[in-house]
């Protein structure tokens, strides 16, 4: 368990995927008319580009909070944190996803992200203070 442990530290994971969902944030919002045009087809609407820009947007106060709570959080906090942001980003694509357009996502990697994300946060939820 200790060798899993090791990679799994929730600083890290915050960090890295907060950063990442900055970057992939602010790049949507950039990139909005090709990213509609990607996911609607060439005959894309002002709407289609509008949601692309609004997703790209809602992405940034969450990956904000998961970087800023893996540079300034230690020991339990920090652990919670890592478990509260993964299981609401669960708790969205569990309303989003079924309720969504028929855009042929399938399967979603970031889903498998936000497990290693809770689950770093779970095994070191009784640890000191670091």
């Amino acid at each position: 368990m200790d060798a899993i442990k090791q990679y799994m530290k929730p600083k890290w994971w915050l960090i890295v995927i907060g950063a990442l969902g900055v970057i992939t944030g602010v790049v949507n919002f950039a990139t909005a008319e090709d990213s509609a045009e990607m996911g609607w087809g060439e005959d894309y609407t002002a709407n289609d580009v509008f949601y692309e820009k609004a997703w790209g947007l809602s992405q940034l106060p969450i990956s904000i909070v998961a970087l800023v709570s893996g540079l300034m959080l230690t020991g339990r906090a920090r652990s919670i944190m890592a478990m509260t942001i993964s299981g609401g980003f669960w708790s969205s694509m569990l309303v989003l996803y079924p309720a969504g357009t028929d855009a042929g996502y399938g399967f979603m990697e970031i889903t498998v992200i936000m497990g290693g994300l809770f689950t770093s946060g779970y095994l070191h939820l009784e640890d000191e203070e670091e």
